[in-house]
This record gives structure tokens, C-alpha cells and sequence, in this order.
């Protein structure tokens, strides 16, 4: 049995579905991650091998598909407003061709679960490749895209974006989670990080009022599940978020990385409810 985690870049699936890797690699599966935009600045030679040794200890086998960053792809200046903010028209082409090529490598594992970034904190990347799932049968799930989705709310703003049903109920509109969602995320490393000073306020406050709007039905149902882990599951998690060590900073500033994998540290997976249950 292989399961498939397909990774926009050179850490996401790791940062997001650590214990989720392990566990299935405890239990003796196959699991590959797939990583799509491998290829970028000069520091992505750094990247690609803190990936390799990041797989390794989850035991997870690599897969690089060799695509450039939206920023050298696209040919757009490397701002938040160009990869976040801009709308992602149907008619894309270069999303188009992603899609092309990522169908292609996914149909060529042949893997019985496929695991998708839900698209929280609406990187255009993510973005692509989770509208990818259009184009797949059989079992498909999305994870929550962290450091992303650890901002509160981050998720619901993602899940009312896309016009999803979540368990059976349609996710609706809370205009009183976005004070709490701009508190967080103003604080966020990553947001330091990613997002200057200047362009914060603005940017937050255009993420923050997907929180009040309902999205038309886009027919996508989902069935979450929550997963918890041994404690040998959640170390090696630990282990392998700290091999990026030249993201570390920049994700999780002063932050002790290894305390956050103590319990009741969980994943949640959404799985399509259009696909067959898991074995």
C-alpha cells in the first residue's frame, strides 16, 4: 500500500503531516512525498538536501518534480501581494501546466491514498496544486498547510473560501473571529518573516474578511478526521521539522520547535467524501 503527500515546496508536507508520516511508515507502508516546486534561488540546494535527511528520519520516500518558484515561474516580483493576495484566474496557464505535470507524476506512483495542502494562508502555489484534486479519483484528502493554519481561524477563513461542507455541514461565516485572527497572525514569525511591515495591516485585513463571507457551494464535501500519535511518532516529527534548519527562524522564530509536538498535538486530515473510507 503507498500513500502519496504531495508538497508544494521543500518542507511542507514535513511541517504539516509529521506524525501523519511516520505513523504510516511505523505501520510498514509506503509512503512517498512529492515535492512540486523544487527548484528556485540559489538556496534551494540548501533545501533540497535538509529535505532529504527531513524524509529520511520519517522514513518517507523523496520525490522532487523539478518546478520553479511561483516568483522565477511566473515571472512576479516575490511580495505577498503577488503570491497571496492575487486572484488565481480559471483560465491560468501556467496553473494549467502545473496541473499537467503534477496529474502526471501523481498517475505514475499509483498510490491508493493521496494527501493534497488544503490551501491555508492562499500561497498561489498551494493554491495549484490543491485545485489539482479536480483532476483524481479514488482516495484523496487535504491537510491543514502549517505554519499556516496555526493562526486561528486561518483554517475556517480557507474552508469558507472554497465553499466547503464539512462533515455534513456547511462552513459558515464568523465576522467575530477575525479580531482573534488578526491578533494571531500579527504575531506569527512567519508573518514577520514573510510579510513587511508596511503591507501587514493591509494584507492581514484582506485574509481576515474571508471570515465573513460565504462562498457560493462548490460541491466539495469533506469528512475531517483528527489524528493523535505515540510519543516515538511525535519525537521523530520533532526531529524532522528541525532538519530544515535554514527555515527554522524565519517559521518559528525563537520558539522551542520540539515542545510543540507535546501533547495534545494532532493533525487533521479532510478527507473527499466522494472517495472510498480507508482501509
Amino acid at each position: 500500500m503507498t500513500t502519496l503527500v504531495v508538497s508544494p515546496h521543500l518542507d511542507d508536507a514535513v511541517l504539516s503531516l509529521p506524525g501523519f508520516i511516520r505513523a504510516r511508515a511505523l505501520r510498514g507502508e509506503q509512503v512517498v512525498v512529492l515535492t512540486v516546486f523544487s527548484e528556485g534561488d540559489a538556496g534551494h540546494a540548501t533545501r533540497r538536501v535538509e529535505d532529504l535527511a527531513a524524509l529520511a528520519l520519517l522514513g518517507a520516500i523523496p520525490q522532487h518534480l523539478g518546478l520553479r518558484d511561483a516568483p522565477l515561474r511566473r515571472g512576479v516580483a516575490s511580495s505577498f501581494r503577488e503570491l497571496v493576495l492575487r486572484e488565481l484566474a480559471d483560465d491560468d496557464i501556467d496553473a494549467a501546466t502545473v496541473t499537467h505535470a503534477l496529474t502526471l507524476a501523481i498517475a505514475a506512483i499509483d498510490a491508493s491514498s493521496i494527501l493534497l495542502p488544503l490551501g491555508v494562508g492562499e500561497h498561489i502555489d498551494h493554491r495549484i496544486v490543491h485545485a489539482a484534486h479536480t483532476g483524481l479519483a479514488g482516495r484523496v484528502g487535504f491537510y491543514e498547510d502549517r505554519p499556516y493554519a496555526l493562526i486561528e481561524h486561518a483554517v475556517r477563513a480557507r474552508l469558507l473560501r472554497l465553499g466547503a461542507v464539512v462533515d455534513g455541514a456547511a462552513v459558515t461565516p464568523c465576522p467575530a473571529a477575525v479580531d482573534e485572527f488578526l491578533a494571531a497572525a500579527r504575531v506569527a514569525p512567519h508573518i514577520h518573516a514573510y510579510l513587511p511591515a508596511d503591507e501587514r495591516e493591509l494584507c492581514l485585513a484582506r485574509l481576515a474578511a474571508a471570515l465573513t463571507l460565504a462562498a457560493p457551494p462548490s460541491g466539495l464535501a469533506l469528512r475531517s478526521e483528527r489524528l493523535g500519535f505515540t510519543p516515538e511518532a511525535r519525537s521523530d516529527a520533532a526531529r524532522a521539522v528541525q532538519a530544515y534548519a535554514s527555515q527554522l527562524a524565519d517559521l518559528f522564530g525563537a520558539d522551542d520547535v520540539a515542545a510543540r509536538f507535546a501533547e495534545p498535538y494532532a493533525e487533521r486530515i479532510y478527507w473527499r467524501a466522494d472517495g472510498p473510507a480507508d482501509a
